[in-house]
């Protein structure tokens, strides 16, 4: 499903360079659940923007189900990154004036297959089991509801990847761990998980550890 081919990545900031990912090969299979973890600075975040279709690589081949990204323009890696990827992050993103029903639509405003907003956004609710939240707004749920609000936000579109950047990482022990409980079930229903994380008891539940150091692959 995804393949990552020496691919480098180098920030320039004035007359310097940064390099976020130096020669970085990986493969991710379909239905695959990987966790990345690593130092800050180690390129984690980078790999997910990368991976995410958020930004180009500067050098080397990427391939999202056989298709080359590098040959795509900006409006059809946008409609791929719709279609295709769900996106959950630490600091949840939830427009904060939103109920958790108008914050899961929202990827459906820009989707081709936009029909039944409403009822697709409600089921996506359902799934995370805040179907009773669903008029509520982000300062009225826990960290944890905002969360799930998030997650819902990120399947509506039956994604076939979910890229989430320490989802966990605002969390207390018990959110974390339903959290993590609806990331497994993702997983036994197919859908590629690759997570992003610096907790030790959060990358065990994955299938797979890649560890990254200075944009490298130091272990997998």
């Amino acid at each position: 499903m995804i393949e990552l081919e020496n691919v480098t990545k180098v920030y320039r900031m004035g007359k310097v360079e940064v390099n976020a990912l130096r020669g970085l090969t990986l493969s991710v299979a379909t239905g695959e659940m990987i966790a990345i973890v690593g130092a800050s600075g180690s390129g984690k975040s980078t790999l997910l923007n990368v991976i995410g279709l958020l930004d180009r690589p500067t050098s080397g081949r990427y391939l999202f189900n056989e298709i080359d990204v590098s040959q795509l323009n900006d409006n059809q890696l946008a409609e791929m990154r719709n279609k295709e990827l769900g996106f959950v992050f630490q600091d949840f993103n939830l427009l904060p004036r939103a109920t958790a029903l108008a914050n899961v639509e929202l990827p459906l405003i820009y989707s081709r297959n936009a029909g039944n907003r409403r009822e697709r956004a409600a089921e996506a609710l359902r799934w995370v089991g805040l179907e009773q939240r669903a008029k509520h707004k982000p300062t009225e749920l826990s960290g944890g509801e905002q969360q799930r609000v998030a997650i819902a936000r990120a399947l509506v579109n039956n994604p076939s990847v979910i890229l989430a950047d320490e989802p966990t990482g605002e969390l207390d022990t018990h959110s974390s761990s339903e959290i993590m409980s609806i990331f497994r079930k993702l997983h036994q229903e197919g859908i590629t998980i690759i997570l992003i994380t610096h907790e030790v008891d959060i990358a065990a539940q994955a299938q797979r550890t890649i560890h990254l150091q200075d944009g490298r692959i130091i272990d997998r």
